[in-house]
């Protein structure tokens, strides 16, 4: 059952990654409110009591902020969503406090309950949307392609998910092979020390990899305007994040005592179990393909 539903997973990915346009958002945007469910019942489990419409209602709002570009009546440019996402974020603080402030209950809202709430929606709704506005991404004088599938945007994303499968997938080889000292035994009981360097050395191997064959043989246009020598360093500092954002999520379930953060995924656990590598990995990957390979930040 564990392997039939990962693959379904992994299928469904790949099918809206290949979509694009609305699809990948609607996607990604769907999974982040799931997981912001599971993040409430976390917060919860501790006793605290964040604003679950607020925290729903503001993930929906960032998804729908990065998707507006591809929306064709609009007519919206691709730096909007960027540009616009710190109001985004100030009305979401804004509306949190106020909220929790009139909120009819004895005691009233506390700090915790305030906290909890804005960390949800920039946790599982900020950082993961930076995944949409990967995929829209298009270097400065070019013209994005109505063919999906030669879209720069794709390749961007597409370096950004082997990096992290391959930093999740060498660490758990490489730990179960060679792992003799934990890594953070007080977060993750699991994780060793040689399992972190198995997949950190086997992300820049493939984002080396994949980075070569993004532009030299898939996109005719490319994407990483022969920059390969960035590769190496897009793989380190990107599974850096993946690992980090794994730690954070178990660091989170630990605090609130369960196992996984819910059971949507039959053998899989819950959707942030899935996604947690994703969260920080996914904006790094944005950023540093902005900042270094196309310099436009």
């Amino acid at each position: 059952m564990r392997v039939i539903y990962g693959w379904a997973l992994f299928l469904l990915a790949i099918g809206t990654l290949a979509a694009g346009g609305l699809i990948w958002p609607l996607a990604i945007g769907t999974c982040s409110v799931l997981a912001g469910n599971e993040y409430i019942a976390m917060t919860q489990a501790k006793g605290m009591k964040p604003s679950p419409r607020i925290i729903r209602g503001m993930i929906i709002a960032f998804f729908v902020m990065a998707a507006l570009p591809k929306i064709p009546w609009l007519n919206v440019a691709p730096e909007f969503p960027l540009e616009h996402f710190p109001i985004l974020l100030t009305v979401g603080v804004c509306i949190s406090f106020f909220r929790l402030l009139f909120r009819h209950e004895d005691p009233p809202a506390t700090i915790a309950d305030i906290a909890t709430t804005v960390l949800g929606f920039i946790y599982v709704g900020w950082m993961p949307s930076h995944l949409v506005l990967l995929r829209n991404l298009v270097p400065p004088g070019m013209s994005d392609p109505s063919d999906p599938l030669r879209q720069p945007g794709l390749a961007y994303v597409w370096v950004s998910l082997f990096i992290i499968f391959a930093t999740d997938v060498f660490a758990y080889y490489a730990g179960k092979r060679f792992g003799k000292r934990l890594l953070y035994p007080q977060v993750s009981p699991k994780k060793t020390v040689e399992g972190a360097i198995g997949g950190f050395v086997a992300s820049i191997f493939w984002a080396t990899l994949v980075v070569y064959l993004a532009d030299h043989w898939v996109f005719p246009n490319h994407p990483f305007q022969n920059k390969l020598w960035q590769a190496p360093l897009m793989g380190a500092f990107v599974s850096v994040g993946a690992q980090l954002g794994d730690l954070c999520e178990s660091l989170l379930k630990r605090d609130a005592g369960v196992k996984d953060s819910g059971n949507l995924i039959p053998g899989h656990g819950g959707f942030l179990d899935r996604g947690d590598g994703l969260i920080f990995a996914g904006a790094i990957s944005y950023y540093w393909i902005c900042l270094v390979v196309l310099g436009i930040l």
